[in-house]
């Protein structure tokens, strides 16, 4: 009973630690990474410089993530140790992470080299893009204990549904930074407040509170 009231604790302080939004942000900053790079496409700039900007805007992300942790998160938490399942987590969540924005980036390219529209063959890339897509987010999901990821990471589904399937970029020459651009808006509108809210809520630990904690 003891044990089972410990690990109901320490998955308690897991979900504290990854709690703040950040990650809600960070796929803000994901999804405006491919609205930045699908423009830098259209108003002509080589596709180097397209992967480049996503690579800039979604790495940069990934940087005030780490950040913010450390500057804003961790002041008023503290520092929990957590077992070695939770530590080995925490390595397999960086992987994910890096392998996400190298997933993102492919399927940049697989909106620019797309199927040209057949039906079939544009349907099954956006199978193939949801799995890419999925997959990962729900790793992340499983790992932080976060189900509200999946959310997210639907939104990169839907715009490449209506990239790739549906082919509005047809009808309208900026569809696609304005599809990614909206998703873009709704992971900030969901993310910043939460940021918000959980700095006003938490105010920064004094070091001798910390001290006491540790103790």
């Amino acid at each position: 009973m003891t044990s089972l009231r410990l690990r109901d604790i320490e998955s308690q302080n897991w979900r504290m630690t990854h709690a703040g939004g950040l990650m809600d942000v960070l796929f803000g900053f994901m999804l405006l990474g491919a609205c930045v790079s699908s423009l830098v496409g259209i108003l002509g700039a080589p596709k180097g410089i397209r992967l480049l900007s996503l690579f800039v805007v979604q790495f940069g992300g990934v940087g005030w993530m780490v950040w913010m942790r450390r500057t804003a998160i961790r002041p008023r938490i503290g520092h929990a140790q957590f077992s070695q399942r939770r530590r080995k987590d925490r390595r397999t969540l960086r992987i994910i992470l890096a392998v996400c924005a190298v997933l993102t980036a492919s399927l940049v390219a697989v909106t620019a080299f797309g199927s040209g529209g057949r039906e079939l063959s544009a349907l099954g890339a956006w199978l193939l893009i949801t799995a890419i897509i999925l997959i990962p987010a729900g790793a992340m999901a499983i790992v932080l204990d976060y189900p509200r990821l999946m959310l997210h990471a639907s939104l990169f589904v839907i715009a490449h549904f209506l990239l790739t399937v549906v082919r509005v970029d047809a009808a309208f020459r900026y569809s696609e930074p304005l599809v990614f651009g909206v998703g873009s808006l709704i992971s900030f509108a969901i993310g910043i407040p939460i940021l918000v809210k959980f700095l006003r809520r938490f105010p920064p630990i004094s070091s001798s509170e910390q001290e006491r904690s540790n103790a």
